[in-house]
């Protein structure tokens, strides 16, 4: 212990739809100097390293877009937990959020592994609540046995992502 304490190590992947706020919510977590002005839709993927706390965190920001979701699975087995966000305005697609999520929770190498939720844009007038989200992607079922929890975020304003990133790194501290 002591003055010498090293830093535990988190490595994360953040997957989502396109236009999910995947890559907003990553920026909102890093130091000030770190930000980025202007936030892109991800092409493909990008790797995103800072601490906050006693926590160095990796995070894969993995493309949300039909042609880069299969590149999702190549990642798996070198994270500890997983951020997945959901745009709760776009009604539309949660069902293919839910394919998508079936397919990421039945892959072996995250057998066991914490996801985090963060039902985003709840802005949004008509967006889906957290409970919501939940019962229309059969949460409870999908994610088994595994620890998980859902929470409403503005990636714009930092709603409700402080909270969640502690909950995930408490879960997986605890696990590790």
């Amino acid at each position: 212990m002591g003055i010498f304490q090293s830093k535990k190590k988190i490595d994360l992947i953040t997957c989502g739809l396109d236009n999910s706020g995947k890559s907003t919510i990553i920026n909102h977590l890093k130091p000030t100097k770190q930000k980025d002005e202007n936030v892109a839709p991800t092409v493909g993927y990008q790797v995103e390293s800072f601490s906050k706390g006693k926590v160095n965190f990796k995070v894969f920001d993995m493309g949300g877009a039909k042609k880069f979701r299969n590149l999702w699975e190549h990642y798996y087995r070198d994270v500890q937990g997983v951020i997945f966000v959901i745009d709760t305005s776009d009604q539309i697609r949660i069902c293919l959020v839910k394919d998508e999520l079936s397919m990421l929770v039945s892959n072996k190498d995250l057998k066991g592994v914490a996801i985090l939720f963060f039902a985003n844009k709840m802005d949004i007038n008509g967006a889906l609540t957290p409970p919501e989200v939940a019962e229309k992607l059969d949460l409870a079922e999908v994610c088994g046995d595994r620890p998980f929890n859902i929470v409403a975020s503005n990636a714009l304003t930092g709603q409700g992502i402080e909270e969640g990133m502690n909950w995930l790194s408490n879960t997986v501290l605890k696990n590790d």
